[in-house]
């Protein structure tokens, strides 16, 4: 049954999996909520500011997209150890603009800190807004973000393209058909291995449109590598921009090759490719001239307002530095150019006096993409931009996405140093983002910065069936339910459920000292 929609932090209710069923799929139910995991202390609020990572606004329908390459790592696959998670497919993918509208009722219902009472003063976007470097999909998240009528769907106006559908043509069992089956053909593997349902309609809902009230705060949006190559990893040559643009997309590796090519499309340090040849087979869908990929200074203009996509803006009473991690010579690991490291340098010198808060896609341990074709400059990579923030006692505080689920750790000593953290993502499990206050405690001995993190499930109803289809909360609470039992992610997939995080990371409290006292 469907639960009520309505937007709560996880220390009112939580969202956990249920029993386990048919193939081990798992109903989503209430749970009770969490407390915080260290003691919340009183004091002067400087900022609060919503964390919302990884959105991954997805034209699942594009047939610049490398669908195909994720079967390699199914639980079966002979190939899942070597290649690891592949992440080119899931399930959920023809429902991001659905639940990125329902974050944005949530961000807009809870507009104070919980502890503070501060009211918001900024949402945070740490990257990978977009799922493929494409324009129509900037737009989306330009409706998502700014409010009005977003039409999650391309090619034909009347039928979708994506390899979910249920057409005998085209017919994959590697891929969840929410239809079911043409007539004549077996379920698919999803359906008849790990107990998806069946749900008709959907992916007709899916593309119908969804009307976004808007955020209400104003936006810092930082770049992530799906926002600037396709599939978050390989760079877009003329050949590439022309199969974004045209009318087939690859269903399968060239002949004779082997499925360890899949390596070089999702390398994590470039260089990278996508490993289809004249000898792959294609399938025929429409074209769409909105999917021309996008050139980075389009998400700096469209989204950060800025000329580049690195930038300094005060919210409240700190500064944001906002940074471009993303190596643009390909791979999916980040890393900075020394131009930006440099403006780093100048900015951290030109923020003396102010607590500075630093936010990129990529967080510093996985900054390790070294990769430069002959000609362009040396990357500079995490344990240099760790040492320079160190120089400067007033950074207190690194916001990233990338990895998809909730972490953090602390760099420096007892004396000073900052806390850098990560925010789960909107398209894998759980699906959530957070709330961040940061206080000056003045009253507790030694004066303090407290970083009081608070997590939210997006305002979708826990469970979807019953439920209206064709209603937008609805498609988010499937989509939901989706990422909560992908299979690839189970205990023993290449990954785990180590999306689930600790308690210890989600509803807590990180201490730094004054660096300003």
């Amino acid at each position: 049954m469907t639960s009520e929609a309505m937007p709560r932090l996880t220390t009112e209710v939580t969202v956990e999996r249920g029993p386990e069923q048919r193939g081990g799929w798992r109903d989503l139910v209430e749970g009770p909520g969490e407390e915080y995991q260290a003691r919340v202390p009183k004091g002067h609020a400087l900022a609060c500011l919503w964390h919302v990572s990884d959105v991954h606004l997805c034209d699942a329908e594009s047939p610049a997209r490398l669908e195909y390459l994720d079967r390699y790592s199914d639980p079966d696959s002979d190939y899942r150890e070597a290649l690891g998670d592949v992440g080119t497919y899931r399930p959920q993918e023809i429902l991001t603009v659905q639940v990125g509208v329902s974050m944005v009722d949530t961000v807009n219902a809870l507009d104070r800190g919980p502890t503070t009472g501060r009211v918001v003063d900024a949402v945070v976007l740490t990257g990978d807004l977009t799922d493929n470097a494409q324009a129509n999909e900037l737009q989306w998240c330009e409706g998502v973000l700014r409010g009005g009528v977003v039409a999650p769907r391309s090619g034909s106006p009347r039928s979708s393209s994506w390899v979910g559908v249920s057409d005998a043509r085209t017919w994959d069992d590697r891929y969840w058909h929410p239809d079911g089956p043409p007539a004549g053909l077996n379920q698919d593997r999803p359906t008849a291995l790990f107990g998806y349902p069946t749900i008709p309609g959907l992916i007709d809902a899916a593309r119908a449109d969804v009307t976004s009230p808007g955020l209400r705060h104003r936006c810092v949006a930082v770049y992530g590598n799906h926002d600037g190559l396709l599939q978050g990893t390989v760079p877009a040559d003329a050949a590439l921009r022309a199969l974004a643009l045209g009318t087939e997309r690859i269903a399968g590796l060239p002949l004779g090759s082997t499925p360890l090519v899949t390596a070089e499309a999702i390398e994590k340090h470039g260089p990278a490719r996508y490993p289809h040849e004249a000898s792959s087979p294609r399938v025929t869908i429409p074209a769409d001239e909105g999917r021309a990929i996008v050139a980075p200074e389009d998400f700096a203009r469209i989204l950060a307002g800025s000329m580049n996509n690195y930038y300094s803006t005060d919210v409240g009473e700190v500064r944001i530095l906002a940074l471009d991690t993303v190596n643009p010579h390909g791979g999916w690991q980040g890393s900075l150019d020394p131009a930006q490291f440099e403006w780093l340098a100048n900015e951290l010198v030109a923020a003396a006096g102010r607590y500075v808060v630093i936010a990129s896609h990529h967080p510093s341990p996985t900054l390790t993409n070294d990769y430069a074709p002959g000609g362009a400059p040396d990357r500079v990579l995490g344990p240099a931009v760790v040492d320079l923030l160190l120089q400067h006692r007033n950074v207190i505080a690194w916001m990233a996405g990338h990895v998809h689920h909730h972490a953090a750790m602390r760099h420096g000593d007892s004396r000073s140093g900052f806390w850098e953290f990560t925010t789960a993502s909107l398209i894998d499990w759980p699906q959530q983002a957070r709330l961040v206050e940061i206080v000056r405690v003045c009253d507790e001995g030694e004066p303090e910065i407290a970083i009081i993190a608070t997590v939210a499930d997006h305002a979708a109803g826990v469970g979807w069936q019953g439920g209206d289809i064709t209603e937008p909360g609805t498609l988010a609470a499937v989509s939901r339910a989706l990422a909560g039992n992908d299979y690839r992610m189970r205990r023993g997939a290449p990954r785990g459920l180590i999306l689930d995080s600790a308690p210890s990371v989600r509803n807590t409290v990180w201490r730094v000292p004054d660096p300003l006292a």
